[in-house]
């Protein structure tokens, strides 16, 4: 996990971020890194941030590091822009087409923050009707998108420097309980104008903390989706929470909720003294979509959660490695009256597999490794994390 020193860039970081959405005034430097400053705000893709809070510094890193944070903020305004631009051309020409619509996420999140340019996306995220979706992209592309490639959950287009997913369902179709909850299309949207539509205050706080959990579930989540926490409400101020109580409950995410808005509150509210739990430290350990690779390893811990992991590893593992009697009989139908060739056929097995399926091997191998990887540190940030079944 996250080293001290790195904790302490971490904590910097996230007092700037603070300064600059509540309009405060930012901390100096003190001596820290700011390499390690900057190279963490730009893992987090923070780093936007992070140049406007140095632009009120007393002392600020020399002319030439300012002018690249200068241009990235001018970047981000123009990326920005571009975006919403081309947010409100496709929601006008989805309801010229008659298709139900809604921005998601960062699209709508944006508009809250002190400056939208300050809430970075990667795309803009608009669900449609999921038996219009085809029609949609037919649509675009003729007028000049390009057809990028297509999930379950959603298809991508691009126009220049823009991309756009477009949502025919909310949530995927594997996490059982969310996608569940999330089935019946627009049931949890109001209409806003037309074919227009939008979750409402409460219902969007809801599907923000789902969204959080599915990425904490997965390899992890970044500052921003707690500033995103944050900055909801403290604009949204007469946000019912007895109703969204109650739904996060139905969801098992109550619990969830009540630790990383502590987290988010502790953090941005001004008074983050820097100190970090297993669960805070999760979140400034990877990058802003969390770890890379322990997707898998995650995936296992969820699976086996109830259980005695370390037991569960070795287990695992030996079923990997040397496959039971029924199925080697079937590779090998000489073990049918043969079984106490067993063993000697995992070696056979061991250097076929290889031979003629190496990358199968190694990736068995890699499997093997990840799962053994898995320490009880991983286990307990995701135990302690209230996340349920999703």
């Amino acid at each position: 996990m996250i080293l001290a020193e790195n904790k302490q860039v971490a904590s910097y970081v996230i007092r700037l971020i603070a300064a600059v959405v509540n309009g405060t005034k930012p901390p100096e430097l003190n001596g820290l890194s700011l390499k390690a400053v900057l190279s963490f705000a730009q893992k987090q893709n923070v780093l936007n941030l992070v140049a406007y809070a140095f632009d009120s510094l007393k002392n600020k890193p020399d002319k030439n590091i300012m002018q690249l944070l200068s241009e990235l903020r001018m970047q981000k305004i123009v990326i920005e822009a571009q975006q919403e631009l081309i947010a409100v051309d496709i929601c006008e020409k989805l309801s010229k087409m008659g298709v139900k619509h809604s921005l998601l996420k960062g699209a709508v999140i944006k508009k809250l923050y002190p400056s939208p340019d300050m809430r970075t996306m990667s795309d803009i995220d608009i669900f449609v009707e999921a038996d219009r979706c085809d029609d949609v992209i037919k649509a675009l592309v003729e007028e000049g998108f390009t057809y990028i490639d297509e999930g379950e959950l959603h298809s991508i287009v691009r126009k220049g420097n823009v991309v756009v997913e477009l949502h025919r369902s909310l949530i995927d179709s594997h996490y059982k309980v969310l996608s569940s909850y999330y089935s019946d299309g627009f049931e949890h949207f109001q209409k806003k104008s037309n074919y227009e539509y939008k979750l409402s205050d409460e219902d969007f706080y809801v599907f923000l903390i789902a969204h959080i959990a599915k990425h904490y579930r997965l390899s992890g989540t970044g500052i921003r989706s707690l500033l995103d926490i944050y900055i909801y409400e403290k604009e949204m101020t007469e946000l019912n929470f007895e109703y969204i109580d109650s739904e996060l409950k139905a969801l098992g995410l109550e619990e969830f909720n009540q630790k990383i808005r502590k987290i988010a509150f502790d953090w941005f509210s001004g008074d983050f003294d820097g100190e970090f739990d297993l669960m805070s430290e999760y979140f400034v350990s990877g990058g802003v979509y969390g770890i890379d690779g322990t997707s898998m390893q995650n995936s296992y811990i969820y699976d086996h959660i109830d259980e005695d992991i370390e037991h569960q590893k070795v287990k695992t593992v030996f079923k990997i490695i040397f496959l039971n009697y029924d199925e080697m009989k079937i590779r090998y139908p000489v073990l049918e009256k043969r079984k106490l060739l067993l063993p000697l056929f995992w070696i056979v097995r061991f250097f076929d597999t290889f031979i003629h399926s190496p990358k199968n091997a190694l990736q068995r191998l890699d499997d093997s490794k990840k799962i053994m990887d898995i320490d009880k540190k991983m286990v307990e940030i995701q135990r302690i994390s209230g996340i349920k079944k999703l």
